[in-house]
């Protein structure tokens, strides 16, 4: 959330959809649009754009104020409207239909006087706009879903909208496998700095009969749910300092009365030693078993 991670995906997103990868064409006028603008304070800077070689890799500055989200209806409003800006003036077809009673366009019938349907704007100046823009993928684009609309213009609306969402779904699949590295390697981090080693834990349990009875005693005596949330809090708490008592393999100095070898540079549990010649294979080998047992614990949680 601080960095805006979301918002730089989005902008990327709307971007390579409008290829305008420089950010000064479409995509800045977009993101100008007072319907869009309206949704985050400050401007858009295509300054703020980090050059890369990769065209399609230019990511917008972290930390920035343009929205996280922007929905498909706002989008395709202001796209239109950029393409083919809303006129000013009153159209001949409005005026009629906000004239007053009894003037000459009333349609005199044995039912009283009604007023003329108001004609349904024409796709024909929009498509028009579209053709202005030349051959590009914008135009390219475009063109088969206004002709599929059938001159309708809120189908087209419509059509523009799915564009844009289809399009969202990929960027949505960005910023998830972004976050999900970040996530691993935050946890990762968390696990070593914890060594907490799933493979050492098992081997101990198996291996230990008296950790494991005194495991399960401490267990027993944890309080049943029923009891309040503080005594359940300092509970766990309790528990958690009973396992370090009992030499629960976690940490990177565990020593116990159950756990005689208290050499941790020695011990699988705790830092596999590093040894030259022919013990130094046996090393790697334990650091990888090691290695293992971290990715198995952040796997699992």
């Amino acid at each position: 959330s601080k960095l805006k991670l979301r918002a730089v995906d989005l902008e990327q997103g709307i971007r390579e959809l409008l290829k305008d990868y420089n950010g000064t064409g479409l995509a800045m006028r977009l993101y100008q649009h007072p319907l869009v603008s309206g949704l985050y304070r400050g401007t858009y800077q295509p300054s703020e754009l980090r050059p890369d070689p990769d065209p399609q890799k230019i990511r917008y500055s972290r930390g920035s104020n343009l929205p996280s989200y922007i929905p498909a209806e706002t989008f395709a409003q202001a796209l239109m409207d950029l393409l083919k800006p809303a006129s000013t003036t009153m159209s001949s077809s409005a005026k009629d239909a906000s004239a007053p009673p009894n003037s000459p366009i009333e349609n005199q019938s044995s039912t009283g006087p009604s007023i003329l349907p108001v004609n349904p704007p024409s796709l024909l100046p929009f498509r028009n706009a579209i053709l202005a823009l030349g051959d590009t993928p914008v135009q390219r684009a475009l063109l088969p879903l206004i002709d599929a609309a059938g001159g309708d213009i809120s189908k087209a609306r419509a059509n523009i909208q799915n564009w844009y969402n289809n399009s969202m779904d990929r960027v949505a699949g960005w910023y998830k496998r972004r976050v999900q590295q970040i996530i691993f390697v935050i946890g990762f981090i968390i696990v070593v700095c914890m060594n907490a080693d799933s493979i050492a834990i098992f081997n101990n349990l198996a291996n230990e009969r008296p950790l494991r009875g005194a495991i399960v005693d401490a267990a027993e005596r944890i309080p049943p749910k029923r009891t309040s949330d503080t005594v359940q809090v300092f509970a766990a708490k309790a528990g958690i300092d009973s396992l370090y008592q009992l030499g629960m393999p976690i940490g990177w100095n565990w020593k116990s009365q159950l756990n005689p070898n208290h050499d941790a540079m020695a011990n699988l549990n705790a830092i596999p030693r590093f040894s030259s010649g022919v013990g130094l294979s046996s090393s790697l080998w334990q650091w990888f078993i090691k290695l293992i047992g971290w990715l198995i614990n952040l796997i699992n949680h």
